[in-house]
């Protein structure tokens, strides 16, 4: 657990909640050596970012597990791509940021490239502790004296309110929080609650098996990155984001939606991801017109840059990424096909 620095700080809170907390509490700066997360769990439904799913899981103990299986009756599931030039290669593989234990062991063929692999890189990496920093934490909080209860509407304020009751989330931690870093939360919890917990994500999958072979663990981002795309958004951005997932979350085809998305990555369906992508790029909302933008297309183009200077230099890499950004025209997959990369799904 979190060793917080005031006795009693977050007693009772969820382990998805104590990250909050620790943004949140006086005289904490850092976070302990203890794990990572993902970028957005999976398109649709806004997308919950790597950065308060990362530290959500910064802020816990964990343990690492056992070597992943190569079991020969394990569907394949999710994306897994061999990236070649020369005699250089790297495995990409395309993740779902909340899970279910039904959904693991992952693949034969994931596994072997894991085991094959000297070095894994994630979205973000959180093994370095100090990669959690007030900076960072500036982005998603607001300072001293400053209160969410300030910036909202009073009838918005009251939907918040009742949400949180539902999630029973401490309203004094949501009030420092800023409008992006709430509604992500809100989509954090609302997941859980429906049975899809990000605790279950790939990359904790991933990365307790890394750790435990002693295999290096990198970042293809920074949190102060991913923390930008939402901070770069103005306030009344920001309160409309809010607003939007307000909504969206007591929206009646929530959840049908969710399981759509999971299914296709369980059933490693690029084409099926692609048209969930598509059709949230179609929606009227900021998510779609502000954030997709910057979480995808701008993102694609730097982490291909990233992923083509890991293929040149070597060593061999596994490196995983939200399965959106391998799917479509622009997508990852497709960046480096055309910069004359070998690249075959396995």
């Amino acid at each position: 657990m979190l060793p917080f620095s005031q006795e009693g700080q977050g007693k009772g809170l969820s382990d998805s909640k104590r990250f909050l907390v620790a943004l949140a509490a006086p005289g904490i700066d850092s976070f302990p050596r203890a794990g990572f997360v993902v970028r957005h769990w999976l398109g649709s439904l806004r997308s919950i970012s790597a950065a308060v799913l990362v530290a959500a899981y910064a802020a816990t103990a964990v343990a690492v597990g056992p070597a992943p299986e190569a079991r020969q009756d394990v569907p394949r599931r999710g994306l897994l791509y061999e990236i070649r030039t020369g005699a250089s290669t790297v495995y990409l593989f395309g993740t779902l940021h909340v899970g279910k234990p039904e959904l693991y062991p992952l693949s034969r063929q994931t596994n072997l490239a894991l085991a094959a692999s000297e070095r894994l890189y994630l979205e973000v990496s959180l093994t370095d502790a100090t990669s959690v920093n007030v900076d960072t934490a500036a982005a998603a909080m607001y300072g001293d004296g400053i209160s969410l209860g300030q910036k909202l509407p009073a009838a918005l304020m009251e939907k918040v309110s009742a949400r949180l009751a539902r999630y029973q989330f401490p309203q004094e931690l949501a009030l420092k929080m800023k409008p992006w870093m709430l509604g992500q939360t809100l989509l954090l919890l609302e997941a859980k609650r429906r049975g899809y917990d990000p605790e279950l994500a790939n990359e904790f999958y991933l990365m307790d098996y890394a750790r435990a072979a002693h295999k290096e663990i990198l970042g293809l981002e920074t949190l102060s990155e991913q923390f930008a795309i939402f901070d770069r958004m103005s306030q009344a951005q920001q309160q409309a984001f809010l607003e939007q997932t307000l909504s969206e979350l007591e929206d009646s085809r929530f959840e049908a939606r969710l399981k759509a998305l999971v299914d296709a990555w369980a059933n490693a369906d690029a084409l099926a991801l692609e048209d969930e992508l598509q059709y949230e790029k179609t929606q009227d909302s900021v998510f779609a017109s502000i954030l997709l933008p910057r979480l995808i297309d701008e993102r694609n183009r730097v982490m291909a840059d990233r992923i083509a200077d890991i293929v040149r230099s070597g060593p061999k890499s596994f490196v995983a990424v939200g399965a959106l950004h391998l799917v479509g025209k622009d997508g990852i997959v497709e960046r480096l096909r055309r910069r004359g990369f070998t690249v075959r799904q396995l």
